[in-house]
């Protein structure tokens, strides 16, 4: 996809002045958290482990160059529309930076929002809500849209 001359405006307008890197650079960041689910105990008092643990943590990486941007465990919902259609609202993000804010009028009514960035290849990945106006919305403050088109799994 051919990014728009906006798009590469505000690529190119992002620095560390004008962005803030959720995290430090990928080599210096430790490996994500595991998340263990309780063992279950099978008949005749044997633990049984979930095949979860062999393999990790389910998560999701930047389509364009696959650094892990979030976990599956962190989605709040999928019943959210993006720019280019289906996207997943999670509560936390990784390896991302925020562009600047500015205020939206969404499907949901007006928000500050500032853009959400891939950490390696500046690709946009959704957006992030800063303030929602109406009282209903006030959930989705300081969570993340990430558009599905712009994300793949990993670990499955």
């Amino acid at each position: 996809q051919v990014p728009s001359a906006q798009q590469k405006s505000q690529n190119a307008s992002l620095t560390p002045t004008a962005a803030l890197s959720l995290s430090p650079s990928p080599a210096a960041l430790p490996p994500p958290p595991r998340r263990r689910r309780a063992p279950s105990v099978g008949s005749g008092g044997v633990v049984v482990f979930m095949a979860a643990e062999l393999v990790g943590p389910r998560l999701y990486s930047c389509c364009n160059c696959r650094n892990h941007v979030c976990l599956h465990d962190d989605i709040v919902s999928k019943a959210f529309q993006g720019r280019n259609g289906r996207a997943f609202l999670f509560s936390h993000a990784m390896n991302v930076v925020l562009g600047p804010k500015e205020d939206r009028h969404l499907m949901t009514g007006l928000h500050t929002v500032a853009d959400i960035y891939c950490h390696d290849c500046r690709e946009v990945l959704g957006w992030k809500y800063e303030r929602a106006y109406e009282e209903a919305q006030k959930y989705k403050e300081g969570k993340f849209i990430f558009e599905k088109s712009k994300i793949v799994k990993e670990n499955w």
